[in-house]
């Protein structure tokens, strides 16, 4: 979500919010439609210390804008501004219950500009990553943020009116993620675009449907990089569509032609025609809820039309049905853009963590249970070559009960900074994110993916599976240059529990879970379990299994101290040009 530079110092534009965003007063790199129709909009940039945002709002009287842990009022660390009789007001509160908020002791919001015209209000202020302000902020962290906003037709006078039921929210973004557009790689005026998507197909009333259908991708001239992809939702689906993947097949489009088209429910083994059975292994596009267009980087694009390079494909679409439906009817899909002017290098996409199955428990009564999956240097160094790979931005998916999720990296029996950190996991916002800074992953490291799921309302064991009700816990890694392994996961076998460990999960479905003890029993188990470990690729030399035990680390990463707090700076040193690095 980048905005190109496009200034409006003087006028505020508002033209069918609901379609069309209005210009901000500067540059900013990111925007973001806050509500349902375009009434509340907003855009900002950061730099190492701040960020200055601006929010464009239809009203002309009080905006509220805020940033919260759980996307509710309470906690909150609020901002309340506006534009009364010609003049600006604007203040820093927090929230300490489920009422309106007090003001803070510290203003550490500070705004820059307010104006207000017959189209709506416009106001620009900053804020510090981090205020040093325990009593009433929150730190901006690289997170997943749940921002909350509100605003009403009335200005703020001796209280705050309330904002009612419809005129209020909670969005999450990432503030801090670096993003690509069009501007940024230079799209060359070659492209071609191909659509993967349902021609109105009638979703089932199940609660849970993996659909899935076959494509053959039209004959290329040359070689080519697709070097874009984005989602392309029916409107009116976009809660039902969870997530879309496309898998390559192995065998060419020459052998599978006639299933070009072919629908069926992938997650019944039944239905999926033999000769697709290989296809449903290998990401080629990874998209989940809440994901916006990506743009590879300008040295890298998925190599497709030359020798070797899939042309055949199958795409999977997860649907998620909780009230039962039967009269959703979807078109959805991936656009994928290709272009035959080539970058340096050909991009792939690993996938990584636990194997989607039912050896991935989670008791319930657990306010922060982890499970790991795991992809040992015995595997990744089968396919990662001596000068090692760049991996240049991560998806990490979980289902409902995913509160946390970590996808860490280990060298040379040492943990190192992890690849991608998200302590406010939202399972409605998931995106592919690019790093900070690219990443060397060498043959000899490891990877794990760490998932933290809150069960205190389950009553029974969740299980890993494909509906939205069971778990995964996984990560989607893209990077360059390409190799030949695509899969590297991991199940935990429960040998601790029984040594003929094709039993294991039958025994542990017959425990009391509700004993505080057996659930320490059971996280003992699994900590010492062994762990079968299995690496998938496009040839046989890449693929393989192995069997370890996995323990922590005595080498655990700790985070570099935040030193931010230690001296007074003044609240608005370190900002140079409103945030712009």
């Amino acid at each position: 979500m980048k905005l190109t530079a496009f200034v409006c110092l003087l006028t505020f534009c508002w033209v069918e919010a609901s379609v069309s965003r209005p210009t901000p007063t500067r540059h900013f790199d990111h925007y973001v439609q806050l509500d349902a129709t375009g009434q509340y909009w907003l855009f900002w940039t950061t730099n190492d210390t701040h960020v200055t945002f601006e929010t464009h709002v239809n009203t002309q009287g009080y905006i509220g804008f805020g940033i919260s842990p759980n996307g509710k009022m309470f906690p909150a660390d609020v901002i309340v501004g506006g534009v009364k009789d010609g003049q600006t007001y604007f203040k820093d509160y927090h929230t300490t219950e489920h009422a309106p908020p007090v003001v803070d002791q510290s203003q550490d919001w500070f705004l820059i500009a307010g104006k207000e015209t017959a189209s709506g209000t416009v106001l620009t202020f900053v804020r510090k990553l981090n205020t040093c302000d325990s009593a009433g902020d929150m730190v901006i962290t690289d997170d997943t943020t749940r921002i909350i906003f509100s605003y009403h037709p009335d200005d703020v006078t001796s209280y705050i009116p309330y904002h009612g039921a419809t005129r209020r929210g909670t969005k999450s973004v990432m503030l801090l993620s670096s993003s690509l557009t069009a501007d940024d790689v230079n799209i060359p005026s070659d492209t071609v675009t191909f659509d993967f998507v349902h021609d109105n197909y009638h979703v089932p009333s199940d609660t849970t449907t993996y659909s899935c259908r076959a494509f053959k991708l039209p004959p290329l001239a040359s070689k080519h990089h697709m070097i874009k992809y984005e989602p392309i939702v029916t409107p009116g689906n976009e809660l039902n569509t969870h997530h879309v993947l496309i898998f390559k097949c192995p065998k060419p489009a020459s052998e599978l032609a006639s299933y070009d088209g072919a629908t069926f429910r992938c997650e019944k083994h039944a239905t999926v025609p033999e000769a697709l059975h290989d296809c449903i292994t290998q990401v080629v596009v990874a998209w989940a809820i809440g994901g916006e267009a990506f743009y590879y980087p300008p040295d890298a694009g998925y190599s497709l039309g030359s020798h070797g390079d899939p042309d055949f494909f199958v795409m999977e679409t997860h649907y998620d049905n909780p009230m039962a439906k039967a009269d959703i009817v979807d078109s959805s899909g991936i656009r994928i853009t290709m272009t035959p002017t080539l970058r340096t290098h050909d991009a792939g996409l690993l996938q990584i963590g636990l194997a989607v199955g039912k050896n991935h428990i989670i008791p319930p009564f657990e306010p922060a249970f982890v499970s790991e999956g795991f992809c040992p240097s015995e595997l990744l160094g089968k396919g990662v070559p001596t000068e090692g790979i760049e991996a240049f931005a991560i998806l990490q998916h979980s289902h409902l009960l995913g509160k946390e999720m970590t996808t860490r990296h280990y060298r040379n029996g040492r943990e190192i900074k992890p690849l991608a950190t998200d302590k406010h996991y939202d399972f409605d916002f998931q995106d592919m994110r690019y790093l900070p800074k690219k990443r060397k992953i060498f043959p000899g490291d490891k990877l794990e993916v760490k998932c933290v799921y809150d069960t205190r309302h389950k009553r029974g064991l969740t299980f890993g599976g494909l509906s939205t009700e069971e778990e995964m816990c996984l990560s989607f890694i893209a990077y360059y240059p390409r190799m030949h392994l695509e899969l590297c996961q991991s199940l935990p076998l429960y040998n601790t529990v029984t040594p003929d460990y094709t039993k294991s999960v039958p025994i542990l479905k017959s425990w009391n879970w509700t004993d505080p003890t057996v659930r320490s029993k059971f996280r003992t188990a699994l900590d010492n379990s062994m762990h079968y470990h299995y690496g998938i690729g496009d040839n046989q030399e890449v693929s393989g299994n192995v069997m370890t035990t996995e323990h922590a680390t005595n080498y655990p990463y700790v985070e570099p101290e935040d030193t931010t707090c230690h001296y007074h700076s003044g609240p608005l040193s370190g900002l140079g040009f409103l945030g712009k690095k």
